[in-house]
């Protein structure tokens, strides 16, 4: 028999499941029919779901576990120190993609410059591999995956949603959908800021659509940041 805060705990965990995806569903995706072979990381042989963790404590502030649904660890995204840029004191974020339990970088995530809207690049060996791209116009947040050595406008991945509403649906080069990423309502785990639950199609590059996920929870966190800052400045203003 399960003692009463056990029980409370079991179905909290089971709530935090169901409420990681926005509608209650598990999402139907397509088979990415073109895998590319410019790919980050071999590309799933099947449906695969992930858990993405963002440390709440972490010397960068920006570390990222994820496992796999038996889990077991897959990636580690590593937070460098920030890379100074200018003379202003304006710094860049980088970040680096593991593959978990080895010294194996996937990529090195590195927040571009000067950019219309967020932009980051995916360089490995010295060599930028891939981009990573906000819409500057869109009715929704949009984002766009293109590997370097194939880019013709047309991006490999396209992420459309909003971490506010808890959801983002990823779309291949052919419209169809193949990867999706839920928020998490609320946190189980005291050492722990957010969790994504994160599931793709068999031929996609789960590796690339992490580095998609963290970059959009930094481009959100960013934005959450700026709103709470403007806001406390007009309270401040108007409680003078």
């Amino acid at each position: 028999m399960i003692c009463e805060p056990m029980a409370r705990v079991l179905c909290l965990a089971s709530a935090a499941s169901a409420l990681a995806w926005g509608d209650f569903r598990t999402p139907k995706l397509a088979k990415n029919a073109k895998p590319s072979k410019y790919a980050l990381a071999p590309p799933t042989t099947a449906a695969q779901g992930f858990v993405i963790r963002e440390k709440l404590f972490s010397i960068s502030g920006e570390d990222f576990t994820i496992e796999d649904e038996a889990g077991q660890p897959a990636f580690d995204v590593v937070g460098s120190n920030k890379v100074p840029f200018g003379l202003g004191g304006f710094v860049l974020d980088k970040l680096e993609l593991r593959v978990a339990g080895a010294r194996k970088i996937c990529a090195s995530i590195e927040r571009r410059a000067v950019a219309l809207a967020t932009a980051y690049d995916v360089y490995l060996d010295g060599e930028c591999i891939a981009k990573i791209e906000r819409d500057v116009v869109s009715l929704t947040p949009s984002y766009k995956f293109f590997y370097e050595a194939e880019n013709d406008g047309n991006p490999c991945y396209r992420a459309s949603g909003s971490f506010s509403e808890r959801r983002y649906d990823i779309y291949a080069r052919d419209g169809s959908e193949v990867a999706t990423i839920g928020r998490q309502l609320f946190e189980l785990l005291e050492d722990t800021k957010d969790t994504y639950h994160l599931r793709v199609a068999a031929g996609v590059d789960a590796a690339a659509i992490v580095a998609l996920a963290v970059v959009i929870d930094e481009d959100h966190d960013e934005a959450d940041a700026k709103k709470a800052k403007e806001e406390k400045e007009e309270g401040g203003w108007f409680g003078r």
